[in-house]
């Protein structure tokens, strides 16, 4: 299945999760499209490079963090079991959270889709402006 297949079903499914929602959290159907647009965007931001970004923690607490999905940027033990044969991270997400590793930690953390606030900056390996 094509690349751009695969982001738009991701994209849909996270729509739809937002749309869900849980006790707490629901979005309305145009919101959680944007707000799923947003995730996708910061999707491909750590998969291209590092980027900084905000998201509540379980315990409510707001967390910015350093992370990243590339493979030139994660230590060699620390890579995930999988197709890493194009450079970057291409193993597979659930519609409702994401795997990053955090560079400041040196470790693999997560966050729900729900809790994801803002991305705040990025550096990408292939950006002609950077």
């Amino acid at each position: 299945m094509p690349n751009d297949i695969k982001k738009l079903r991701r994209l849909m499914r996270t729509s739809h999760v937002l749309q869900k929602g849980d006790e707490d959290v629901k979005f309305e159907k145009s919101i959680a499209l944007k707000q799923a647009w947003r995730f996708e965007s910061f999707r491909d931001a750590l998969a291209n490079g590092f980027a900084r970004f905000t998201y509540y923690k379980k315990d409510g607490s707001i967390r910015t963090a350093l992370g990243t999905r590339s493979s030139v940027l994660i230590p060699t033990d620390k890579l995930p079991k999988g197709d890493m044969s194009d450079g970057a991270a291409t193993w597979e997400d659930s519609a409702k959270a994401i795997p990053y590793f955090d560079l400041e930690k040196m470790e693999w953390r997560s966050f729900s889709v729900l809790n994801f606030v803002s991305l705040d900056q990025v550096w990408r390996f292939n950006d002609p402006l950077a």
